[in-house]
């Protein structure tokens, strides 16, 4: 492979006519705050007033870029460098605008016309750095020099964005005041004079070893090998990478990224998602092996090596796959349309208060069996049933460790995946209960940890799961079975006002009360309290009631938890072992 290496300031870059592509294998401008405050103190740190008042700038290395072309090339395309390119050209952009802001346009038109736009044989403008990802907002809102207030739509026009206005607000008089004490730059002399300093020292002191190679080819080689001496890539870089250059067709349409971008939005549709590595990685999970972030790439490039993948297949069954994920990890009620699904979506909204995420590789190859007809609607709710109770008991309430189970459901989730019939699939589930229930906790850590469990003004976090366990309770006692938790309430028997905050905020003290006697129940005497609890409709109000309390304090609310308690457990431990 061969390779040119030359130093560059940013003005040798940007200053040529050429044109700086950020090629299709490429992952989005992702620098966060932190970044872009470092390369911000690289640039001030090196900026030195002696006492005359004259500026001292000292040199700065600011790493590799590698590139494909040569001095000769027009365009070069960008293996290595785009993520400092790009924030270098938001700062040329941001500059651009305070300059604006002082009256001296002719300075910002200077740095537009010079290093950030370029005109070609034909007259014609053209930005040197060029991304077609996000087009035409990063364009518009960014590189223009004049402005157009795009709002931002994705989360990488969001991060641009928010290092525009990082660097914008940098550059501000009063932070630059903070930056140089002793420089009086609230006169506009001064001010403007620290404007140019600051540009020069960006344009001819910071500088890059610039590396082109001649090969497109040898970009994908580069690229891979860069991460593996520790470039900050993630594994679903490298796939895409290698994905990309495998379906390398773009015209008419580059239907790799066209793919690849709508994967992505499904990803990022929904709130509570978490990040698109973490849904490869269970997807990788559902079908192949069980592996860490670390070595999801090393299973997937052994398998790519053997010629066990194809890449136009692969891309197909993530964006499947990502359809089913997504009602998964982030439930929606108008997932599933038919009444007889509704239950799916209880249980799977169950697993989200629970906080929980290793068992969606076993889901997601549920919900694959379900749309293939290899498991019937009764049996998918039956196993979701399953999975809700067993982690309420293992999870919600008892926080025991993943570590023990996350095998399990990766075990289950690849004999699913390989099912070819719903025997196989059957029996996979079974295996899979049997393993589960010999880890439910005992009862005794069940009504220990039951007692932890509180709700109060000053200690919310457990509110959503205390709603889940008396909806679960009153459900279980209602007649009907079309109880809805719409308008549960909890109520807290003796008041929050009472000042007794060892047992206020336990389970033994709440009821569920529609909203309206909640607010009617407010701070009054127990007695009055009982009054307004026989207007209730909920079940697990009336038994209170009926009890027929003539005192509530600490004593009653311990015990009556520790009834809750024991009914909880009995009642889902009885559904587990009899599914």
């Amino acid at each position: 492979m061969e390779l040119h290496a030359y130093t560059r300031t940013i003005s040798d870059l940007f200053s040529v006519n050429k044109k700086y592509i950020v090629p299709r294998f490429q992952r989005e401008y992702s620098w966060s705050t932190e970044q872009v405050t470092e390369l911000w103190e690289d640039i001030i740190s090196n900026i030195q007033i002696k006492d005359n008042y004259e500026f001292h700038h000292e040199e700065h290395f600011i790493g590799a870029l590698v590139l494909v072309g040569d001095d000769k090339s027009k365009q070069l395309n960008i293996v290595d460098g785009q993520q400092r390119l790009t924030t270098l050209t938001i700062f040329l952009s941001a500059l651009c605008e305070r300059f604006i802001e002082i009256e001296k346009n002719n300075l910002a038109e200077a740095i537009y016309e010079t290093f950030i736009a370029g005109k070609d044989s034909d007259g014609e403008y053209y930005f040197k750095l060029q991304n077609e990802n996000p087009r035409p907002f990063f364009q518009n809102r960014i590189q223009d020099i004049e402005k157009n207030k795009y709002k931002p739509s994705t989360k990488e026009e969001k991060t641009l964005l928010k290092s525009y206005n990082q660097l914008y607000d940098n550059l501000s008089r009063e932070n630059l005041s903070k930056v140089f004490k002793y420089f009086k730059i609230e006169q506009n002399y001064n001010y403007e004079r620290l404007l140019k300093e600051i540009r020069e020292q960006v344009l001819f002191y910071i500088k890059v070893i610039f590396i082109t190679v001649k090969e497109e080819e040898q970009a994908y080689t580069i690229f891979e090998t860069l991460n593996a001496r520790g470039m900050n890539l993630s594994f679903v870089d490298l796939i895409k990478n290698k994905l990309f250059k495998e379906l390398n067709q773009q015209h008419p349409d580059d239907t790799a990224k066209t793919k690849w971008k709508k994967l992505k939005s499904l990803i990022s549709s929904r709130e509570g998602l978490g990040s698109f590595e973490t849904f490869v990685r269970h997807w990788w999970i559902s079908r192949y092996s069980y592996v860490s972030a670390e070595k999801v790439y090393k299973a997937f490039k052994e398998k790519w090596n053997n010629d066990k993948i194809n890449a136009s297949q692969l891309i197909n069954d993530l964006i499947s796959d990502a359809e089913k994920y997504i009602k998964i990890a982030s439930p929606n009620w108008n997932d599933w349309k038919q009444q007889e699904e509704k239950d799916i979506y209880r249980s799977l909204n169950a697993l989200t208060i629970f906080e929980l995420s290793q068992n969606r590789p076993f889901l997601l190859s549920l919900l694959r069996a379900k749309k293939s007809k290899l498991i019937k609607l009764n049996e998918l709710k039956n196993i979701l049933e399953f999975i809700e109770g067993f982690h309420f008991i293992f999870t919600a309430v008892c926080s025991r460790p993943a570590s023990g189970i996350n095998g399990s459901y990766a075990k289950a989730a690849r004999k699913t995946f390989e099912a070819n019939d719903n025997t196989k699939i059957k029996d996979a589930i079974i295996e899979f209960k049997k393993t589960m229930l010999k880890k439910i906790p005992t009862k005794n850590i069940f009504q220990e940890r039951f007692q932890e469990l509180v709700y109060d003004k000053e200690h919310t976090k457990n509110k959503k799961l205390i709603q889940y366990i008396l909806f679960l309770i009153e459900v279980s006692k209602s007649e009907t079975k079309e109880f809805h938790p719409e308008d549960l309430t909890l109520e807290h028997i003796l008041s929050q006002s009472s000042g007794n905050d060892d047992c206020i905020g336990k389970i033994g003290n709440l009821l569920p009360l529609a909203k309206d006697l909640n607010q009617k129940a407010s701070n009054k005497s127990f007695q009055e309290k009982i009054e307004i609890y026989q207007e209730s409709e909920f079940q697990l109000t009336r038994e209170f009631v009926a009890n027929n309390y003539q005192t509530w304090g600490a004593k009653q609310i311990n015990e009556r938890t520790n009834e809750l308690a024991d009914y909880c457990y009995d009642l889902v431990q009885t559904k587990l072992e009899s599914s």
